[in-house]
């Protein structure tokens, strides 16, 4: 099987995608092609592995499946996962139509009582939420592929088997909060994945393989995602969990279902704007700040960057979902909804509301009122945030027109505090943090999440897809749009254009889910140092306090606010794609 994937892959093709896997952190130049494309954050070599599924003939589904299975093999299961989640919008080029795919987590039916879940730092089965991510990609495969199903899965097969050298970056992107090897050896299996034959941990410039994940994955190949959900996979992950004190049964997971549905849409300038459906909110709250941004008149002969009062407001718009409370959202809460009733007593503020462009002009209205958000800080801006979870983001677009956006992620912190493995597969922890979301779904419901995949209209015909990862996603997302549709930026110059991030939140305490409810929010706002100082130097005046960060294009930027972003313009006059992606880690962008 290995002998033949290889042919597969020249050698000296191989070594120049193996190069470009250990590349992080470099100024690209934007990608053109003519026929199709793919854009992914990591693993240059999944993302070729991609690029060949187009080159067979496969669509762009099929593209995105190949790339999104391959980056988990590089990941080690790490930040996303075979037992994660992947939603997607897609358009189908033959009807004309987009659709919503929501393949996240389920609630266990059987935790009736999910406050009580361990938090995290104590390893416990009771955090793992019903997987999404491989019914997902059957889903998608059987919905819009074109090459035969077991083919999506040679290149991460392969991957596996063959194995990828650990470098430096690698080592820290696994092991972003210094726990690897104490999560990694709490239990036998997982402790044998990651360690030699001298009982050694695998370190920097080792040569890293994951056989036994390479015959699960053959497995799903062969038999299809039924193998992970009422096969034998099944079986033993049910009998892990149960062992750790965890609740989930079989019935979870034969009862998983794929959602299907109609995007959330709203009209942009002369565009459409098409996101990911509820329960996930990502995609709402993208919806909502596109709806605000229509409400002011940018001065779009030069950029909001270099206008210290645009700069100021978009950053107002941007951080309005902080501040509001909503139905679904659960970790976005104020302390004391009565004060935003205090200061926006005209209207329903909930989310679902929120997506209306009536509630965006009243909001608006509310903001100008006030100057922005800045005098609410004081007193209800202690803010119920949990920790994004990790993730990955694909693009892509076949030769017929069809455009994929897909996200897939743990929704946790990589490899979170279980250290459960389950015949190679990693399993994620993601209710760890996250038990009051886990209550408002109820037991045996879909979970809701903030992944925010898009794809952007214009007179029916797709012209952006994008999808953006990590902590900042929306902030990220919502720029880079901007920077396409408004400021006639390609996606790579829009990319590596100054970014502002995240509302700086401080961690003092993670210990217990009281402390973490109770973080603080100060009135500072993440901006990259990219920026001119004399415009942040106006913002400041304005009133809106800042914190300097390395700008987004640092590898590890997003620890600092700033979320990582693949998007491919679709120029149907020209009759060319033109694509970028985060310049801080090994991703890719490659047409033809």
């Amino acid at each position: 099987m290995a002998s033949e994937r290889e042919y597969l892959w020249p050698k000296d093709e191989y070594k120049k995608y193996d190069e470009l896997n250990s590349r992080y952190a470099y100024s690209r130049l934007p990608v053109e092609g003519s026929a199709a494309m793919i854009s992914g954050i990591s693993a240059a070599l999944a993302v070729h592995a991609g690029l060949k599924a187009l080159q067979q003939g496969g669509s762009a589904a099929d593209a995105a499946m190949t790339t999104s299975l391959a980056q988990i093999v590089f990941s080690g299961g790490s930040e996303i996962s075979f037992a994660g989640i992947l939603n997607m919008v897609y358009y189908d080029a033959a009807t004309g139509k987009v659709h919503s795919m929501n393949a996240a987590n389920n609630t266990v039916q059987e935790e009736k009582d999910p406050m009580s879940i361990p938090f995290f730092g104590t390893p416990s089965g009771r955090a793992t939420l019903v997987p999404g991510f491989m019914a997902g990609v059957q889903a998608a495969h059987d919905r819009f592929g074109k090459l035969p199903f077991a083919k999506l899965f040679e290149p991460s097969i392969y991957f596996a088997e063959k194995g990828f050298v650990l470098d430096p970056v690698i080592m820290w992107w696994m092991d972003p909060l210094g726990t690897r090897e104490k999560v990694l050896s709490r239990l036998p299996e997982t402790r044998e994945i990651f360690t030699k034959e001298n009982g050694e941990f695998y370190g920097e410039g080792d040569l890293f393989r994951q056989p036994q994940l390479a015959k699960t994955l053959s497995k799903v190949a062969e038999e299809g995602a039924d193998y992970m959900y009422r096969g034998e996979w099944a079986k033993k992950l049910v009998e892990s969990l149960r062992r750790d004190g965890g609740k989930m049964t079989l019935k979870d997971l034969e009862d998983y279902k794929v959602l299907w549905s109609d995007p959330l849409k709203t009209t942009y300038r002369d565009y459409e704007v098409c996101a990911i459906d509820f329960p996930t909110f990502g995609g709402a709250k993208a919806i909502e700040t596109f709806n605000l941004l229509e409400c002011v008149e940018f001065d779009r002969s030069k950029h909001y960057t270099e206008s210290p009062e645009e700069l100021f407001w978009f950053i107002q718009i941007a951080r309005s979902h902080y501040y509001l409370s909503d139905d679904i959202d659960m970790d976005r809460l104020p302390i004391d909804p009565e004060l935003v009733k205090r200061y926006l007593p005209d209207g329903d503020f909930s989310l679902r509301s929120r997506v209306k462009k009536e509630t965006a002009r009243l909001l608006w209205s509310k903001l100008r009122e006030m100057g922005g958000w800045i005098p609410l800080n004081q007193e209800i801006l202690k803010m119920r945030r949990m920790k994004s979870g990790s993730t990955s983001a694909v693009v892509a677009v076949d030769e017929e027109g069809n455009v994929a956006s897909v996200c897939h992620t743990i929704n946790s912190v990589g490899w979170g505090t279980s250290g459960i493995f389950v015949d190679g597969i990693s399993i994620p922890d993601s209710a760890c943090f996250q038990q009051p979301q886990v209550k408002r779904a109820g037991p045996g419901n879909r979970f809701p999440e903030m992944t925010n995949p898009l794809i952007v209209l214009k007179n029916g015909k797709p012209v952006l897809a994008s999808s953006c990862t990590g902590v900042g996603v929306h902030e990220v997302t919502v720029q880079n749009i901007c920077n396409v549709l408004d400021y006639g930026m390609d996606p790579q110059t829009a990319e590596q254009a100054p970014k502002f991030g995240i509302p700086v939140f401080r961690d003092e305490d993670m210990t217990s889910l009281e402390n973490l409810s109770n973080r603080t929010e100060y009135e500072k706002q993440f901006m990259g140092n990219d920026f001119s100082p004399d415009v942040l130097e106006d913002v400041r005046n304005l009133g809106q306090e800042l914190e300097i960060t390395p700008p987004s294009k640092d590898s590890k930027a997003s620890i600092e606010g700033y979320g990582r972003w693949a998007g491919i313009q679709i120029d149907q006059k020209a009759g060319k794609l033109l694509g970028g992606v985060h310049s801080g880690l090994n991703g890719l962008v490659e047409g033809y």
